[in-house]
């Protein structure tokens, strides 16, 4: 393949990656900077060398309408054109088509981006203006047939590729075109967002397309939201789960007259202070600005705008990092009630999705930001367990330490605790049917096992049977970290197929793991596909003989569909 992708960390629907094409690495969740050679604000090599964007996207049928450009692309290729040594996108030009005839065929466009030497090239598709049901249907079903002619016309093995998802916000069109577009070797799959819907900021509309796109492809395939470049809608859309964004918004606000804020665009009339400290601003004042020659505060806006947009996606990557998305996302919902609207029925639409790929744990605390916190999916799974595992209504505060409720600050009367004293073998055992699965924390911790407690602070740390660990108890999140002999307990208790990973049959691979090494996803040939990113896994080979112990990467139904990554972080083998 010629582009490859893996998960490097995650939080909410949102995956921290690394795109690897044709030797270049890029970053997800990635930020494409538009480029029009026509219009040229700022170059491809200062967007990389000030504003650190290693790719770009361009516009193939742009290029190839001019001839003195096209004839350039051609003799020396799209890098030297633009004077960029990164990655570079190219776009087929169906967007055109809403402006105006589009004067190309498939076939010309596909070849033209290959001949240019573009990394990632895009079919050209039928877009959507989603206009009613009819017409969004039709846009499907022709995309789809320009799908299957894209198979026949491209060259294998030369450029990666995008196929173009359509359907406009209907939930069995978007699920159609998927399994339509699915049928075809794409490398990333990108969204037609009709323009009406974000020149209407109609986010509800964008967050059902993404939503029902992420669930119904596979999770290898990277996700690209065309045409998404307002910071304050960014959070939210790599939130649902999109990985890549383009936009030539940066370019077209300034023009207009627009300074962008992570809180909403402003107008620069609207403007008695600059609310940002990237250097054309900390030089700057709004007085300034308003007077500027028209040409002299395009390119101002154009610079500052970028890294706007630049700033707004290093702060997305950080609380991803952070497991502070949804905060994130909940603080940005603030600067415009229609995206408030839009998170919560992200919230509501994207629950079962929510719950399988958003971290068991998280690096830092569940924060109240607002009347929607209630419906976030670590919060909603964690009562969910309560009642299914433990039988409880309330809330045992035996939990009173674990995840997420001893790890968060919300309203008084949210959390409704049982109130009860549990002694150290109770609260253990709560811990580890929350945990595991209902009456496994007698099996596991039995009466003749020791616990180990901190003469610091008297919580709990570690229970031991004899001389042997089973497990500790992290105090960062209140969860069992099991031990190799707490793994072979858990593991004779659970049946199968129940938190395991199955490791491939072959000798060289099971001996890497009982050394220690982490299990790959194409490594993985079947799991409990309710496995949970960031739970406590057993690793076995096909007979359910014990190989390590370690912590989750990927959901257990998307282990073994990437090629490439982590499936399993070992933590220890068998014989380490």
């Amino acid at each position: 393949m010629t582009l490859e992708f893996e998960i490097k960390d995650r939080d909410a629907g949102a995956r921290l990656g690394k795109i690897k094409v044709r030797g270049k690495n890029v970053e997800t969740p990635l930020f494409l900077p538009v480029y029009n050679p026509n219009i040229p604000i700022i170059t491809p090599s200062e967007m990389k060398e000030k504003y650190g964007f290693k790719a770009i996207m361009t516009n193939a049928y742009i290029i190839y309408k001019n001839e003195v450009l096209r004839e350039k692309a051609l003799e020396k290729g799209i890098h030297a054109l633009l004077n960029f040594d990164g990655v570079v996108f190219t776009d087929s030009g169906a967007y055109q088509s809403f402006k105006g005839r589009l004067e190309l065929r498939q076939e010309e466009i596909i070849n033209f981006q290959e001949s240019i030497d573009a990394d990632v090239g895009v079919m050209l598709d039928v877009p959507s203006r989603g206009e009613s049901f009819e017409e969004c249907r039709e846009s499907v079903i022709e995309t789809a047939k320009r799908g299957e002619e894209w198979s026949i016309l491209r060259s294998k093995d030369r450029n990666a590729w995008e196929g173009v998802i359509q359907g406009g916000a209907y939930p069995e069109l978007l699920e159609l075109s998927c399994r339509l577009m699915s049928n075809f070797d794409f490398d990333i799959l990108a969204v037609g967002v009709p323009p009406k819907y974000w020149v209407n900021y109609n986010f509800e509309f964008i967050v059902v397309q993404g939503l029902n796109s992420r669930i119904n492809i596979s999770p290898e395939k990277p996700l690209h939201a065309f045409g998404m470049g307002n910071p304050i809608i960014l959070p939210l859309l790599t939130a649902i789960g999109y990985d890549l964004f383009d936009s030539a918004s940066y370019a077209i606000y300034a023009k207009d007259g627009r300074y962008m804020t992570e809180w909403g665009v402003k107008r620069v009339e609207e403007l008695d202070y600059l609310p940002c400290d990237c250097p054309l601003c900390l030089n700057t004042d709004a007085e300034e600005l308003k007077t500027m020659a028209e040409d002299e505060r395009v390119n101002f806006l154009a610079r500052h705008n970028l890294y706007m947009i630049r700033r707004e996606m290093n702060a997305i990557k950080q609380a991803i990092r952070e497991n502070r998305l949804w905060e994130l996302v909940q603080q940005r919902a603030r600067a415009h009630p229609r995206i408030l609207e839009a998170l919560i029925r992200a919230f509501k639409d994207g629950w079962n999705h929510f719950k399988t790929v958003d971290p068991i744990r998280k690096r830092s605390a569940l924060f109240y930001s607002g009347e929607e916190t209630i419906l976030r999916p670590e919060f909603r799974r964690a009562l969910e367990r309560v009642r299914e595992r433990l039988g409880c209504d309330k809330i045992p505060s035996a939990l009173s330490e674990t995840y997420p409720f001893g790890q968060c600050l919300l309203k008084s009367g949210i959390l409704n605790f049982d109130g009860k004293e549990y002694n150290d073998f109770e609260k253990i055992r709560i811990i580890a049917d929350y945990q595991f699965g209902s009456e496994v924390g007698l099996k596991l911790i039995p009466e003749d096992a020791f616990i180990e407690k901190s003469k610091r602070t008297g919580r709990i740390r570690r229970i031991w049977i004899e001389n042997m660990l089973i497990g500790a108890l992290r105090p960062s999140d209140g969860f069992i970290s099991l031990s190799l002999e707490g793994a072979f307990r858990l593991k004779r208790i659970l049946q199968p197929p129940k938190y395991r990973v199955y490791v491939a049959e072959d000798d060289e691979l099971l001996q890497m793991v009982k050394s220690g090494g982490d299990v790959f996803s194409k490594f993985v040939a079947k799991c409990d596909l309710d496995i949970i990113p960031k739970e406590e896994v057993i690793v076995v080979d096909r007979n359910d003989s014990l190989l390590a112990v370690g912590q989750a990467v990927l959901a257990g139904f998307e282990m073994g569909k990437f090629r490439r990554g982590v499936a399993v972080k070992v933590r220890r083998g068998v014989e380490k």
